[in-house]
């Protein structure tokens, strides 16, 4: 089969072949005929060898962990499922031992093991994952391209339904990646009092004015980009908001991004943070001013919660949420590089893949 695999423990070591060997689904496992798959930034991170990955992957490894496809062999042991039905899939591996995980909190498993890092992943013709991981998909709402970035939906959805509520409240979002557009989707789909968008990324900053432009929509939308407007953006915003914004999704993990998101918080506020520092340490400015005597609640936001977030995103696009505007680029499998160096040059948001072609 063709796959994508990192080869060795450097940046760019990756190589696209057409005989690797198909899987064998094990007891309690499937496996699954890969119709798209979508890069997410966790696979450009591998590609780079950076040190916030590198040490969870064994090369040769393949690697991908956002798909969707059809089910095409059981392995023993599995009756809750048919072939060729329609699925995607929970790609963190979890122990369901651990405190974590007996707290019914298995998004945060102890011993979570992920494919596409710790075993081979998705960017192949047939992926094999735990029965227990998979989650039926309606193509009348799920199309395959969307379908192969629900991961990536399901950390903005997560991210955006930790805040105690969103409709009727005036929400800000730092950074307009992949899975802040998504974010960005939900937020003005559950009615919010307003939407703040924060990015410095020229072409992401575009994307989320032609985004706006684009909407038929009840909710104001404003975008502003910290790195050309300075000071006097905060007080814009502040006029914007009626005094300052009652959420923060931060999902860029700038520093200077969480000190806006912090100055522009109004007192009892709330900050929901997926975005992570570069960086090991974060000094905050002014924290007794803009944390304790604020009263504001920050939340660390890690992946998704299995299986709610899968019921909660699927609702959301039965239910008309629509993410089209995501995927910029669809690439075959073997272009994978190249939707890399879109990706590293600001050219693309969401790159999926068809190893069918």
């Amino acid at each position: 089969m063709k796959a994508i695999q990192m080869l060795r423990p450097e940046a760019g070591a990756v190589g696209f072949s057409t005989d690797q060997p198909i899987p064998e689904p094990a007891p309690g496992e499937v496996r699954i005929k890969v119709l798209n798959t979508a890069i997410c930034g966790t696979d450009r991170h591998i590609y780079h060898w950076d040190d916030s990955v590198s040490s969870m992957v064994s090369p040769p490894t393949i690697i991908g962990h956002e798909f969707c496809g059809h089910i095409e062999a059981l392995g023993d042991g599995v009756d809750t499922w048919h072939l060729d039905e329609y699925v995607s899939a929970e790609m963190h591996i979890t122990c369901n031992e651990c405190r974590a995980c007996v707290a019914g909190n298995q998004h945060i498993c102890e011993k979570t093991v992920i494919a596409g890092l710790h075993r081979d992943g998705c960017f192949a013709e047939y992926v094999v994952v735990p029965a227990s991981n998979v989650v039926r998909l309606d193509e009348r709402f799920v199309p395959p391209h969307i379908g192969a970035l629900l991961d990536a939906l399901g950390n903005a959805v997560h991210t955006v339904e930790s805040a105690s509520s969103i409709a009727g409240r005036h929400v800000l979002l730092s950074g307009y990646g992949a899975i802040g557009a998504m974010a960005a989707s939900v937020v003005e789909f559950e009615g919010a009092a307003s939407l703040t968008i924060c990015e410095v990324q020229q072409g992401n900053s575009q994307r989320a004015r032609d985004w706006v432009e684009s909407l038929d929509s009840k909710v104001p939308v404003f975008v502003h980009n910290p790195a050309t407007e300075g000071s006097s953006m905060l007080d814009e915003i502040r006029q914007q908001t009626n005094g300052g914004v009652d959420v923060v999704l931060e999902m860029s993990g700038a520093p200077a991004a969480i000190k806006v998101g912090l100055d522009l918080l109004y007192p009892g506020g709330e900050m929901m943070q997926l975005g992570i520092p570069s960086g090991s340490d974060l000094a905050i400015q002014n924290f007794a001013r803009d944390f304790i005597f604020k009263g504001i609640t920050w939340k660390g936001i890690l992946g998704r919660r299995m299986f709610g977030t899968w019921t909660e995103m699927l609702s959301l696009l039965e239910r008309g949420l629509n993410i089209e505007h995501v995927v910029t680029h669809r690439l075959p499998l073997s272009e994978f590089s190249h939707g890399i160096e879109l990706l590293d040059s600001g050219q693309a948001l969401k790159v999926v893949l068809d190893p069918q072609k």
